[in-house]
């Protein structure tokens, strides 16, 4: 052991040194965490800007349908007034799920979804491209692609992300017609300015390709990070997410490749899971807070 690391490993100064530099990495972790909606959704807007701020956390991924029931002026007063910050307002996009409703529906609402966006400063709107059982999978992504082009000059001019969200391919023909992150990356990169991606690891752990996705040129196209973990066995294709630290993805490896890469953006909890919606969200959240604690102790260590 050279004198340096001898003298680090012995003496009481580096001893607090050291401990000062945790305490710093657990704020630096508390200033770039959010926790999303869906994972406490019995908490109104209001009740969730408070909850979160209890636990030290004043992110907040927000969803339309609780943004409606406050309002979206109330609730820019409400996050302003409260510090938080949004990293996503989701959802958008959804292509199948407007089909019935006319070509012109699902611009429509990525229209006013970038309002309610701007308005509430959020820095990305979640982009879920929809299945691909309709139209099949070319067709679909195609569609995608032209709504992205026509709505990503809107989202620059007003300050705002469309987030494209690949998702897991056992949702291909149902809810996601994008797939892989470099599917994700690539349509960003065609459709230009007002376009980033969202990571959720949910959708996105089992991908071979994934650290090579998020190498530094692609990293400025991250517009935020969704953590959780693939429970094992899956029970349920939606409503089955696992805790962080509790299943199968390599978070401290994926949380690692990010920041040595020189990622600096949001991570966010989103939680889909029948099993913690039972629970108290202020457990829920105490416990995500911690495990995220955790995370970025294993992963930057």
């Amino acid at each position: 052991m050279c004198a340096r690391w001898r003298k680090c490993a012995t003496s009481t100064p580096c001893g607090r040194d050291e401990a000062a530099g945790r305490k710093r990495g657990r704020r630096v972790m508390l200033e770039r965490l959010a926790i999303n909606q869906i994972t406490t959704p019995a908490w109104s807007l209001e009740q969730a800007v408070a909850g979160y701020a209890r636990h030290g956390v004043h992110g907040i991924g927000v969803w339309r349908d609780k943004l409606a029931e406050c309002g979206v002026g109330r609730a820019r007063r409400l996050l302003r007034g409260a510090g938080a910050w949004v990293p996503s307002l989701c959802k958008a996009g959804d292509l199948a799920q407007w089909r019935e409703a006319g070509p012109r529906a699902a611009w429509d609402d990525c229209r006013r979804a970038i309002d309610e966006a701007a308005e509430i400063g959020a820095g990305a709107i979640v982009f879920v491209c929809g299945g691909g059982a309709a139209a099949g999978l070319e067709r679909a992504r195609a569609e995608v692609l032209e709504l992205l082009c026509e709505a990503a000059p809107l989202a620059a001019r007003a300050g705002v992300r469309l987030g494209i969200e690949p998702f897991h391919p056992m949702h291909a023909a149902e809810r996601g017609c994008v797939n892989t992150l470099a599917q994700a990356l690539r349509l960003c990169e065609e459709a230009g300015a007002g376009c980033g991606v969202v990571v959720d690891v949910f959708h996105t752990w089992w991908d071979p390709d994934l650290h090579a996705s998020l190498d530094s040129r692609h990293l400025p196209h991250v517009a935020t990070v969704q953590l959780c973990d693939w429970r094992v066995p899956t029970r349920h294709p939606v409503n089955d997410r696992a805790m962080m630290g509790d299943g199968a993805a390599d978070l401290p490896g994926l949380v690692r490749r990010l920041e040595r890469n020189g990622y600096r953006g949001p991570y966010e909890v989103e939680i889909f899971s029948t099993d913690w919606w039972a629970c108290a969200p202020d457990e829920v959240v105490r416990i995500a807070v911690d495990r995220c604690r955790k995370l970025w102790t294993a992963s930057t260590a």
